[in-house]
């Protein structure tokens, strides 16, 4: 029942609740002092860039002797000075504030993944993994585009206009008021384009994230498609999704592409008006050649801006997509989590008790109405047909479904009312899906050792883990493999079989030495001799604890304490092995029946 902590995002800082349109940025605001350092910088080299004009227009009027205080090389040397001063300013200021936007996108990444960790597995059957590990990647990344050069250009459009405007009025508040007429169209054309970004821009989200979901399918799915030859097949659903990817990616594309000559076209018309104007007031001697130098300056200096502005637009709207994208997963509550007060388990006996117990999903009643009492240190078989509710009912016992107050008791204790780290912590449970982590047999059997106080250092982790595998029967499979337990087992543990998979997870639920051990059909994927040899080996391990097994063969369960029969979600038997097959009942028909086809094969 534990993960590693490496995959928990454990240092990860609280993700914030309430989403709001702009509340993306609180995130940035963790690094304020950079910001504020950045910003200072940029203010910095807006400043020395502004200074520059300034001073290009005292030496023209230096060289034409109408500025008698002017000289020439001091001025030269001054620019010069200037331009190496404003090129380390610019560096530092772009890297506080890049650097303050990347450790905002591993604080929301981690974030978010940490929340992950805390919705329940239902949430991943109606959420695609493929569409939430691209809102893990390609939305966090966009998120971190509208921080860093967003911000950036944010804050320099601000300052280069304000102080122009400043500096330009001082010249003359005509020609300024003239060289900025076209400049209110920015504000039309960054609304109207920008709403079409972030359409756009979600859309497109959107697309990568079913992109991402049907590679992950495929992928995961390779087998089936090369024993069915549907690689064509399904490299032409691929291709075309990749196009309808590519279809609104271009209209993302256009749209920027439209938007950026057009602010351009603004920025130029205001210089075109400066020249033409400022020309005139030269030659009816109202301002000085300098002066209408240093205006030209000024008016040139924001037209890289005026130009930015439509990119930044762009980066603010797809960053808002985006960051919509990533609040419906943070904004998504856990369906189960610790209530208020919840109780941490201390010297725990084993007792489970289940009274009324009704799981529905869908409307559907999947377990109807069960009560059953497993003593402390008992085994207990839980047998059924197929899709009779058996492994919702253990799934129950740990909370991994959240179950009605009162129904579910261990010790006499709600687990409702129960620490789930505690709760989960006192169970070992091996489901019929083995699933491995992507690294050595060793480590995957490892994971069920995180809490365990009295396993410490290396040689007592690798002596649990040696006795674990061997109370699983993998023994002999170790001696096979090319490097026993430190084999890697590749992604989902590709390289080994199903049954070896399931002898590891259950190594795994083994290892922590629970109270509660449930293993739920995990000898599925081995013949019956080997299942009855692996059983009979776990009785030591078993006893003394309270077991839970739930097995597709009647008679792997005949030793057990009591046996269960679950039928359409319902309690419908319940004895020893004994009690039930003389009670000829379903138990009894299923026994009969799987007897019959092992004496037929």
């Amino acid at each position: 029942m534990n993960v590693p902590p490496e995959r928990m995002g454990a240092n990860a800082k609280r993700p914030l609740r309430g989403m709001t349109r702009w509340a993306s940025w609180t995130y940035l605001g963790r690094y304020r002092a950079r910001l504020f350092l950045g910003s200072a910088a940029l203010l910095a080299t807006s400043g020395l860039a502004l200074a520059i004009p300034y001073l290009l227009g005292r030496t023209i009027d230096a060289l034409r002797g109408a500025d008698p205080a002017g000289d020439v090389p001091p001025l030269a040397m001054m620019m010069i000075g200037l331009a190496a001063a404003q090129a380390v300013t610019r560096i530092g200021s772009r890297v506080l504030l890049f650097n303050a936007a990347r450790m905002a996108e591993a604080d929301l990444r981690s974030a978010l993944f940490a929340h992950l960790m805390k919705l329940e597995p239902s949430y991943y059957r109606s959420h695609p993994v493929g569409d939430v590990m691209s809102r893990l990647t390609s939305d966090v990344q966009t998120v971190r585009a509208m921080w860093g050069p967003g911000i950036l250009n944010l804050v320099n459009t601000t300052m280069l206009f304000g102080s122009a405007l400043i500096l330009m009025l001082r010249i003359d508040p005509w020609l300024t008021l003239w060289a900025l007429m076209p400049y209110p169209l920015v504000v039309v054309l960054g609304t109207l384009f920008g709403r079409r970004i972030y359409r756009s821009s979600r859309a497109v989200q959107e697309e990568m994230g079913s992109l991402s979901t049907a590679l992950q399918e495929d992928l995961g799915g390779i087998a089936i498609i090369k024993t069915y030859t549907l690689e064509e097949e399904r490299g032409k659903v691929f291709a075309g999704r990749s196009g309808r990817l590519l279809e609104k990616n271009m209209v993302v594309t256009r749209v920027r592409g439209q938007l950026m000559p057009l602010l351009g076209g603004v920025a130029s018309l205001g210089t075109v008006i400066v020249l033409f104007a400022g020309g005139k007031a030269v030659i009816d001697e109202r301002i000085q050649l300098g002066q209408m130098v240093q205006m030209s300056g000024y008016l040139a200096l924001l037209v890289w801006p005026t130009l930015a502005l439509g990119w930044m637009i762009s980066l603010l709207q797809r960053g808002q997509a985006s960051w919509r994208r990533l609040t419906e997963v943070l904004d998504q509550k856990p369906a189960i989590a610790d209530r208020e007060g919840a109780i941490a388990l201390a010297d725990v006996r084993g007792d489970v008790a289940l009274r009324d117990l009704t799981i529905e999903i869908g409307g559907k009643a999947l377990v109807d109405g069960v009560s059953l009492d497993i003593p402390a240190g008992t085994v207990t078989a839980i047998v059924g047909r197929l899709g009779s509710g058996k492994s919702l009912l253990v799934e129950a016992i740990p909370r991994l479904i959240e179950v009605p107050p009162g129904a579910v008791l261990l010790d006499g204790q709600d687990v409702c009312d129960l620490e789930l780290g505690s709760l989960r912590g006192a169970i070992g449970y091996a489901p019929q899906e083995a699933f491995l982590f992507s690294t050595t047999i060793a480590e995957n059997i490892a994971v069920g050792l995180e809490g365990r106080s009295d396993v410490v250092g290396e040689e007592a982790r690798r002596a649990a883990v040696e006795q674990a595998a061997a109370e699983a029967g993998l023994e002999r499979d170790l001696a096979a493999l090319p490097d026993g337990l430190e084999t890697v087992v590749g992604e989902r543990g590709v390289t080994l079989s199903g049954g070896q998979r399931q002898r590891v997870a259950l190594a795994r639920a083994l290892v922590s030495r629970p109270r509660v051990l449930i293993l739920d059909d995990s000898l599925s994927s081995v013949d019956a001799e080997t299942e009855r040899q692996i059983l009979e080996q776990l009785e030591g391990v078993m006893r003394g604890r309270t077991s839970i097994l739930i097995s597709h063969r009647v008679a792997a369960v005949r030793r057990a304490h009591q046996i269960a029969v679950l039928d359409r979600g319902r309690l419908v038997e319940r004895g020893t092995h004994a009690e039930l097959l003389a009670r000829g009942g379903l138990y009894a028909e299923l026994y009969r029946t799987q007897l019959e086809e092992e004496m037929a094969a």
